[in-house]
């Protein structure tokens, strides 16, 4: 088969599954040439968008009619795959970590804290570390193991395991 004839027909036939469009492609000898059939399937598969000089791509998971989650899309998943959802469609970043400034630190009678930060999120303390905090003062809360937090001073220290209450 002609190689320059290989990368049309992949694009050629939609009803080529992904695995059998790079399986075409990998029979392509020329490197250049296979790079290019191999980015015809991505391009296919992802829809670029233009606005500003900036280029926005949609992740094929998400259909047009989807583009935004209601509550009976949602309606039935757990709440980490109903969360997953709506940061795919809105485009939200992924973080790890968040840095705040304390706004209000509250002990109560078990010596737990409940912490205010001048980003409007407040956590609660779940462990029993000691930890001494005071308004002003600049901490980094960040994910953990098994979607729990741990909220430590960014001068460092030890850190305490927390839980957003807000």
């Amino acid at each position: 088969m002609n190689k320059l004839l290989l990368p049309l027909l992949v694009l050629a036939q939609p009803a080529l599954t992904a695995e059998e469009a790079m399986t075409a492609c990998r029979q392509i000898e020329d490197i250049v040439e296979r790079v290019a059939c191999y980015d015809e399937i991505v391009d296919s598969r992802y829809a670029v968008e233009s606005r500003d000089d900036v280029e926005i791509t949609k992740s094929p998971e998400l259909s047009e009619s989807s583009a935004i989650p209601d509550a009976q899309s949602l309606f039935g998943t757990n709440d980490s795959e109903a969360k997953r959802i709506v940061e795919i469609s809105l485009a939200i970043e992924q973080i790890s970590q968040v840095e705040a400034t304390v706004a209000n630190v509250r002990e109560a009678a078990n010596r737990k804290l409940t912490v205010a930060l001048d980003n409007g999120q407040i956590w609660r303390q779940l462990d029993n570390q000691p930890m001494r905090l005071k308004s002003g003062e600049t901490v980094i809360v960040r994910k953990a193991s098994l979607g729990s937090f741990l909220m430590e001073k960014k001068s460092g220290g030890r850190s305490i395991r927390v839980k957003r209450t807000n």
